[in-house]
């Protein structure tokens, strides 16, 4: 089922998880004050709401290049990606449905981080989930559209991972066949 309607299920998935990036987003810029904490589990897992202007966990090239032009960048950046991963995921064999779910989960989060350079560029993008591993030591804070990209990312490793082992499997599945032909041309017949 899941190969029949997998391009189906792929816009499915695109408009699900771009609301649902949206929304929370939304609610987030609406009723979290700008950098004050609100705890979900402890210390541990807060809503923050930031703005992010940066590229990935705030790295900002323009430290050093000075009116580097960052929207337009990644407007630039976002629209190649979005081709690159609808033609990827064109070309992909049926039976690499984690790299399937890995595309259809990049996708979402790249059009999610765009529309909000798009839609508020002197902002940035929004950000409100912080989680750390102690009262002093946070993951850098992030939204749904960067969690959909670090899982879609992780999906396609595993993916490749995968197909790296079928081909070792093949390999040494021909290698045995292989040297079994050789061994059984070695042995006389009877008629000799």
């Amino acid at each position: 089922m899941f190969v029949k309607h997998r391009w189906k299920i792929f816009f499915i998935v695109t408009i699900v998880c771009f609301f649902l990036d949206w929304l929370t987003k939304y609610l987030a810029s609406t009723y979290l004050y700008g950098h004050v904490p609100v705890r979900i589990v402890g210390q541990y897992v807060q809503f923050m709401l930031v703005y992010n202007k940066a590229a990935l966990f705030g790295i900002d090239p323009r430290h050093w290049l000075p009116g580097f032009p960052l929207n337009a960048f990644f407007f630039v950046f976002s629209i190649i990606a979005i081709i690159v991963i609808v033609f990827y995921f064109k070309t992909l064999r049926n039976k690499d449905v984690t790299a399937q779910l890995g595309l259809m989960l990049i996708l979402p989060g790249a059009l999610g981080n765009l529309f909000d350079r798009v839609l508020h560029p002197q902002l940035g993008v929004v950000d409100f989930i912080r989680v750390g591993i102690s009262e002093t030591v946070y993951w850098p804070i992030f939204n749904l559209a960067d969690a959909y990209v670090t899982v879609g990312v992780l999906l396609i490793f595993v993916n490749f991972l995968i197909e790296e082992q079928r081909q070792k499997k093949k390999k040494s599945a021909n290698r045995v066949l292989s040297d079994s032909s050789v061994k059984s041309t070695d042995i006389p017949s009877c008629d000799e």
